[in-house]
């Protein structure tokens, strides 16, 4: 069937679907054909499950090394010299190898193992199935060299894919070429310069006109070269032409789903919107070829064991998720955000066996700190630890770590243990004065701190506190110097006052309290934010962009009503058309005079006269006024163009750039004004005539306009 019939019907054989595919291409301006030959029964057959999924994502990390200094340091230091045995190192070598090559040996059994399970059964007509794909040759649209594009499945391979085993012929709508080359060497080793006699045999000699090659023509002038070697050419095509709407292309699959089955993995495909979750692609990956044991799925909403879902790819959320996977053999789940959330949430990775809504599971939460206020990086989350990092605060806090105490059956919650917080380093501050790490023991009511290192020091300063008890105090802070210890690396520095120390103990007292409140809010935002995760999970929303006429209901309801009320506006303005003669009826004979009832001799020339008079004097009116200003400006503008000839010599750059600015603007009112003046003199007429021919088909004057004309005609006669 032709390439039309099946786009409509979305389904064909291996012929109708290159003839489709090679029709856009050649549409595009690549130099496409139909190939027509023999393949393997699992190209033929559209068998994809003893092939490797091409949609896999590829998750190794890539580990990026620094780029080499440009120049070598002029210094080095001299490395120290090896004692170790050469000996020894070969025999570790040695051991080191043989045991690789076991473990080498041992892989390469269980692959031909594999592969000889895995083997297809043996094919009665194999090299004798016929079968159609693409062939692309260089020369247009950047291609550099030919390959051939499969069109059951969209992936372009080169030519000597092994798939393909023998090629009769290719076509296209100019011509037909027979191959006369061997293909027992593979398609790799053909020559696909369809110009090349001794290779391709031509079904219309000289098709199509740049593959000629035409000797002793002169093909200066195209036309005549055109002429001088005219054959045959290929019959114009009867299809219709190729078209696909919107909603169409939109839908992308019949039914809107489509599932391919690769080994070990399930792939199914979905058009956009046609998932209440906005899922577009799901990628579902299996420990046995029955597909019955999953190791990678992607939906982390809870599923039954038929509907388990794989690497899932969304597109048009609310909450913005791209990405989501499930790894059952680690129990992990890993979804991805893009850019846009209130939260600025990136990726979200958690475990499998914790309550949705727990803080108390293991958790990594990565957020992208730039729009945040805090400019918070990553919360881990774990039973008995929460950690926070932070990037480029103004107050330098790197993280705050928080450990936990495991609850009790009389208090089954968790309490805070330590937290430590960590600062980088500020360079207007001593070191000794400057901290690295505050250390809160919440229940060992004390407080270290670790201040940064100074320069060529390998030790550096430290600072405890025991915590007075503010109850026996009567809420005072008291300070009592056998609580507090410290230790000092520069030997020549003086020992801090008691004073100080005392500052510093009421200072890391308030920090305590502010650090548990920002713990708390901390825990409420996360608690906050996995409700609303797993209400975002259970209870999916899609987003429509602003101008989808098809699916914003909101914009297509004020879309309709606009247009209802232009509708309405222009049925009005029909049903009451303007009348100018209104005015002049209404001054005369009030506003209760009918448009229906023609007027009296008399009435018709005092309405019409009123009329004309009233016309000119406006006219009239409007072209004086024009002629005021322009002569107004006209002058204006003669008498700067006067004052700046008699003082150009004395002024200044700065007056002169001024006076410039103030006579081009004046330049362009004057010319503005003179062509309003000019187009008025030339519309003026025009436009008398036409209130004269309007006045002579009023209905209210027919009488006194027949009477005119009747009188003109005797006058004339």
């Amino acid at each position: 069937m032709s390439p039309y019939t099946a786009i409509v019907r979305r389904s064909g054989n291996p012929f109708e679907l290159a003839h489709v595919l090679v029709s856009w291409l050649l549409g595009a301006g690549y130099d496409a054909y139909v190939a027509v030959g023999c393949a393997v029964r699992d190209v033929c057959m559209a068998i994809r499950y003893r092939t490797e999924c091409p949609c896999l994502p590829d998750e190794s990390q890539v580990v990026e090394e620094p780029p080499p200094p440009d120049e070598e340091p002029r210094y080095r230091l001299v490395p120290l010299p090896d004692f170790t045995s050469k000996y020894c190192k070969d025999m570790d070598r040695r051991d080191a190898e043989k045991k690789q090559a076991e473990i080498d040996k041992v892989e390469k059994a269980r692959q031909d193992r594999i592969a000889e399970l895995e083997k297809p059964l043996p094919d009665k007509i194999d090299g004798w199935r016929t079968h159609a794909w693409v062939l692309v040759l260089p020369g247009f649209m950047g291609v550099g060299e030919p390959f051939f594009i499969e069109p059951s499945d969209g992936n372009g391979y080169p030519v000597d894919a092994k798939q393909y085993q023998h090629l009769d012929s290719v076509y296209n709508h100019e011509n037909y070429y027979v191959n006369v080359q061997s293909c027992e060497s593979g398609l790799g080793s053909l020559n696909y310069d369809l110009g090349d006699l001794t290779c391709w045999e031509h079904l219309l000699a000289g098709e199509p006109f740049h593959r000629r090659q035409l000797v002793g023509v002169d093909q200066s002038a195209k036309s005549s070269a055109v002429l001088t070697e005219k054959h045959l050419d290929a019959p114009s095509s009867w299809v219709e032409k190729l078209d696909i709407s919107a909603d169409e292309f939109e839908q992308r699959y019949p039914g809107s789903h489509k599932v391919i089955h690769y080994k070990k993995v399930l792939l199914e495909k979905f058009s956009p919107y046609s998932e209440r979750d906005g899922v577009v692609k799901r990628l579902k990956i299996f420990d046995d070829y029955a597909l019955s044991v999953p190791l990678l799925t992607g939906c982390p909403v809870p599923r039954d064991h038929s509907e388990l879902a794989g690497y899932e790819w969304y597109k048009n959320r609310v909450d913005k998720m791209e990405t989501s996977r499930i790894d059952h053999r680690k129990r992990e789940v890993r979804e991805t955000f893009g850019i846009g959330r209130k939260d600025h949430l990136l990726k979200h990775e958690y475990s499998l066996d914790v309550s949705a809504t727990s803080l108390e599971g293991v958790r990594t939460l990565h957020f992208n700190y730039y729009p945040r206020l805090d400019h918070l990086t990553t919360i881990v989350c774990s039973p008995l630890t929460f950690d926070e990092y932070y990037t480029d605060r103004s107050d330098r806090l790197e993280s705050r770590l928080i450990q936990y105490t495991e609850g009790t059956k009389a208090d089954p919650k968790r309490k805070i243990k330590d937290v430590v917080e960590t600062y980088g380093r500020d360079p207007s501050v001593p070191s000794k004065d400057d901290v690295w790490k505050r250390i809160f023991h919440i229940q060992d009511n004390s407080i270290e701190l670790l201040y940064h290192y100074d320069y060529n020091f390998v030790t550096n300063d430290t600072r405890s506190f025991i915590k007075p008890n503010l109850a026996e105090a009567g809420g005072k802070i008291l300070f009592f110097p056998d609580k507090t210890s410290g230790y000092i690396a520069d030997p020549s520095a003086r020992q801090p006052r008691p004073l100080a120390v005392y500052y510093a103990l009421c200072e890391n007292m308030d920090w305590e309290g502010r650090t548990n409140k920002c713990i708390r809010d901390r825990e409420g935002d996360v608690g906050e934010y996995l409700q609303l995760r797993h209400k975002e999970l259970t209870e999916p929303q899609l987003y429509v962009a602003l101008f989808d006429t098809e699916r914003n209901e909101k914009a297509k309801r004020g879309w309709k009503e606009q247009e209802t009320q232009k509708a309405e506006i222009t049925e009005r303005e029909k049903e009451a058309e303007i009348d100018p003669l209104a005015p002049y009826l209404a001054r005369m004979f009030g506003s209760g005079h009918g448009s229906g009832s023609p007027l009296t001799l008399k009435e018709a020339a005092l309405v019409r006269d009123a009329c004309v008079n009233d016309f000119k004097a406006r006219q009239l009116a409007r072209q004086h006024l024009i002629q005021e200003r322009y002569d107004k400006l006209n002058a204006e503008y003669k008498a700067k163009r006067l004052w700046y000839l008699a003082n150009q010599f004395i002024l200044t750059p700065e007056k002169e750039t001024a006076y410039f600015a103030a006579s081009a603007d004046l330049a362009f009112r004057v010319h503005s004004l003179e062509v309003r003046l000019t187009r008025h003199r030339d519309l003026s007429g025009p436009r008398f005539k036409a209130v004269e021919e309007y006045l002579d088909k009023h209905p209210l004057l027919k009488d006194y306009n027949r009477m005119r004309k009747q009188y003109a005609h005797n006058e004339k006669y």
